[in-house]
């Protein structure tokens, strides 16, 4: 154990040691306070010394604001009298040829800096009432009195007057974007457009293009969309001088249908088909299926390409009917048909009947019958041809039933029944 005076001395230590504690952790504080300090009256500095600058630099400005002499380049050239002369059926073109004039002008500093840009070259064209190519004489114009002209470095003007016209062109409407098995009908309600223009830029003009984006569409409904001039291989129309339009924007009405994918089936026009048929097992079609858009409920289940006329080299293009209820988009509207087309002929044929699909435990049998049948000309016989009836799901008893064909390309050229007896 340790005594009284041991204890003394030990308590003295400890209390040392907390006091050289506290003592560093004071001196570290101070530290770090005077570091503070320094680094804000560092950005003080800083920022008076940008105050500072910006005051001077007004004051030299502003204050001290002197005269100096400068070129001003590329100046615009701003026709007096344009609009005038569009009402006499003649516009200018090519005001990109005009050469690039300059001015050397004297002022105040804060003037031409302020005003640089409304400095312009001004030419009169009131006299202007005829085409052809002319060189007219411009003067400066300047913002205000205090800028003077001390030297011109360009001669005279030239340009060229054509004659205004117009013309009507069709504005057509491009999709981007899709909607999940949906399509989309997106059709210009008015889409026929005046456009005016100097004759040379008018006939680049083919017609017009707006864009409508489907990606986002919830419901149908109307919206005006900007388009864009095309010429004749549908590049758009970027340098434009002259020409003007009745409107800048089209309304396009949007209807949504759900996409269905449907088979497309070839079928002669009934003028041809009371002389030809076609031999289906030799036929195809190209695309064999579209898709295309249906309206709710709708039950179409395939879609007829009708040929109307004879393919030459057995192959031609034909356009796709739309049924009611149905949407079929343009691009996908025409279809290619190899086919194979033969005379038809229609026969008289005195045929047996069997009898399919007989209930088990009973017996059946049918008159023989007299029909029409059109099929393959020179090709249609009793070897080539077999009438048929379906007594599927019947009792016994006696009944009239329609006369069904087998054969390859045949038909019955009206509708026969004929009596069937189930035992």
């Amino acid at each position: 154990m340790m005594d009284k005076d041991e204890k003394i001395e030990k308590k003295r230590k400890e209390d040392g040691v907390e006091q050289s504690e506290n003592m560093l952790r004071t001196d570290n504080e101070t530290d770090k306070n005077k570091k503070n300090k320094h680094h804000t009256k560092k950005v003080r500095t800083i920022a008076l010394s940008i105050f500072l600058a910006v005051i001077v630099w007004f004051t030299v400005i502003y204050v001290n604001d002197p005269d100096i002499t400068t070129t001003v380049s590329d100046l615009d050239v701003r026709f007096i009298g344009e609009m005038a002369m569009r009402e006499k059926g003649l516009v200018i073109t090519n005001k990109k040829k005009i050469p690039s004039l300059s001015v050397v002008v004297t002022g105040k500093r804060s003037d031409l800096m302020n005003f640089m840009d409304d400095i312009y070259v001004q030419v009169n064209v009131d006299d202007v009432n005829s085409t052809g190519e002319y060189t007219l004489s411009g003067t400066i114009s300047t913002p205000t009195t205090r800028i003077t002209v001390e030297r011109e470095n360009y001669g005279d003007i030239p340009i060229e007057v054509e004659r205004l016209v117009s013309k009507d062109i069709n504005v057509t409407v491009k999709q981007t974007g899709t909607l999940k098995n949906k399509v989309v009908h997106s059709v210009i309600d008015d889409p026929k457009v005046t456009i005016t223009g100097a004759a040379s830029e008018l006939d680049n003009v083919a017609g017009g293009v707006a864009t409508v984006d489907i990606s986002n569409l919830e419901e149908d409904g109307v919206e005006s969309v900007n388009y864009l001039l095309v010429n004749e291989s549908g590049g758009f129309i970027e340098d434009n001088e002259t020409l003007e339009s009745t409107r800048s924007s089209v309304n396009i009405s949007n209807k949504i249908y759900n996409a269905k994918t449907l088979t497309v089936v070839p079928a002669l026009t009934a003028e041809l088909e009371a002389e030809y048929l076609i031999k289906n097992n030799k036929t195809v079609v190209t695309p064999q299926s579209i898709t295309v858009g249906t309206e709710e409920g709708n039950n179409t289940e395939y879609l007829v390409a009708r040929i109307d006329s004879l393919p030459k080299n057995g192959e031609g293009e034909y356009e796709v009917e739309v049924p009611g209820g149905v949407y079929i988009p343009e691009d996908v509207r025409r279809v290619k048909v190899r086919a194979d087309i033969v005379k038809k002929s229609i026969v008289q044929l005195d045929l047996s009947v069997q009898t399919e699909n007989v209930p088990q435990g009973l017996t059946a049998s049918a008159d023989s019958v007299t029909v029409m049948v059109w099929g393959e000309e020179g090709k249609v016989n009793q070897d080539t041809v077999q009438a048929y009836v379906d007594v599927s799901g019947l009792g016994k008893g006696t009944y009239s039933l329609p006369v069904k064909l087998k054969g390859e390309n045949v038909g019955l050229q009206d509708n026969y029944t004929v009596n069937v007896n189930v035992e």
